[in-house]
């Protein structure tokens, strides 16, 4: 359609100017954040406009029911505004690349293998047992909830199965691969990919597996074998769930080779609900404007409840409750668990000028913490911090910058907890040498 090849032109010229930069003065490596920023782009914006322009429906087009399609115009100015933030951050890293000067950091704290080694085996036996209880294995019963137990929809017992996984990471990324931490990360992964719903946990837990053989090695980046690999998890994204699905249903092959080739299907013409992400943020532009409301940054507050169990305040505050809030009858965007992009979020909050303040912000920090993170060595907590921020960005982009808490301090908590509690035991130590310092330094004492 004709509404979309200047947006076309437009787009890829952003971001082959801006790759071509970053790759000349960015100083990039696999986790360096506009990796993920670009693949982040590409995807909700450049691949969903080619689709577009080959003649793909725009979300809300194809149904029945009296909805309002999502119109060119919209697309177009959601795409100018995605592209301003990507000139944005784009400079925003090259200038602290050019500009801060690499130094050694004295003295970071260290991990510990003896504060890490308990908190990564009482993380393993909870996960295993989480996968009992909120997981789907093939072949096992699922357990069965007592709708009466408090517990039985509380997100404390959901994020458990997750925490197994996570220990064997944080294993493998102080001693390294050894060939059972393999075997049960493997184990685990396979697990996570047939939860349908849950394929998050599959995707980060193998960006991480990859992160970390790529730092244990001191490469830039992934071997042409390993990337051929991201490669493939990339294309078993989109099937994922519904192949989750029908494995726990009991599916066979030919349903499953049916759902595949559904996806691919799907994919090839611009079609599948996850490529839908840009016409999601164009609606909740358009659906923001009809408002006629900034929220000044109170998005960001229900992470201040979001610790309380929901049985101890079913009213408590959501953290997407702004999508109910700007959704109509036409666009029940909320209802329906879409979302607006960490851009879209930005727009809500301060308007148009969202666009221009947030995305370069949000760079300066992931720049700078890049940056700091590299200065130390890699059994330092802030390498080890940043990484564990790294391989959840393309999430933190796409769902808002809410999904920062979310998804690595809650999603990934055992391994969240061995950074608070080397910081912690960091602060206590500092204070009783300084006590000692005192002590020594009295006139009485010299």
């Amino acid at each position: 359609m004709d509404e979309y090849g200047l947006a076309v032109f437009i787009d890829v010229s952003t971001v082959v100017l801006c790759v071509g930069l970053l790759f000349r003065f960015g100083d990039l490596r696999l986790s360096h954040p506009a990796v993920p920023y670009t693949i982040f782009h590409v995807h909700t914006i450049t691949i969903r406009l080619v689709g577009l322009l080959n003649g793909a429906p725009t979300l809300y087009s194809n149904t029945f029911l009296d909805f309002a399609p999502v119109r060119p115009e919209e697309i177009v100015r959601a795409t100018l505004y995605a592209d301003i933030a990507l000139w944005l951050v784009t400079l925003v890293w090259i200038g602290i690349n050019l500009i801060r000067r690499p130094r050694v950091r004295e003295n970071p704290i260290m991990l510990d293998g003896r504060l890490l080694r308990p908190i990564l085996i009482v993380a393993f036996f909870v996960g295993v047992v989480g996968i009992r209880l909120a997981a789907r294995v093939p072949g096992v019963d699922a357990y069965d909830w007592n709708p009466s137990n408090v517990w039985s929809t509380s997100s404390y017992v959901y994020i458990l199965p997750s925490w197994m996984g996570l220990a064997v990471l944080g294993h493998i990324y102080f001693y390294g691969f050894r060939r059972w931490t393999f075997v049960l990360l493997a184990i685990y992964l396979v697990l996570m990919a047939v939860q349908g719903g849950m394929r998050f946990r599959f995707i980060i837990g193998f960006l991480l597996a990859v992160q970390i053989w790529v730092e244990h090695r001191n490469r830039r980046w992934p071997s042409r074998g390993l990337f051929l690999g991201m490669v493939v998890v990339a294309l078993l994204f989109f099937p994922m769930k519904a192949i989750g699905g029908l494995i726990q249903t009991g599916g066979s092959l030919e349903e499953l080779s049916e759902a595949v080739t559904r996806s691919v299907t799907d994919v090839t013409e611009g079609a599948a609900g996850d490529q839908m992400f840009l016409d999601e943020y164009a609606s909740g532009l358009t659906l923001i404007d009809l408002q006629g409301k900034k929220y000044m940054g109170s998005i960001y507050l229900p992470i201040l409840t979001l610790p309380i169990p929901r049985f101890l305040w079913p009213d408590k505050p959501g953290l997407s409750d702004h999508m109910s809030d700007i959704s109509t009858l036409q666009r029940p965007m909320g209802a329906s668990g879409m979302i607006i992009t960490y851009l879209g979020e930005s727009y809500a909050n301060f308007g148009l000028a969202g666009i221009f303040l947030v995305p370069p912000i949000l760079a300066l920090f992931l720049g700078l913490f890049y940056q700091a993170a590299y200065e130390a060595p890699r059994e330092s907590v802030i390498h080890f911090s940043y990484l564990l921020l790294s391989v959840n960005l393309i999430q933190n982009f796409r769902d808002g910058l809410l999904s920062i808490i979310v998804f690595t301090f809650v999603n990934m908590m055992p391994l969240m907890i061995i950074v608070l509690v080397h910081l912690g035991a960091a602060t206590i130590r500092g204070r009783r040498e300084a006590e000692l310092r005192r002590f020594l330094g009295s006139p009485g004492n010299t």
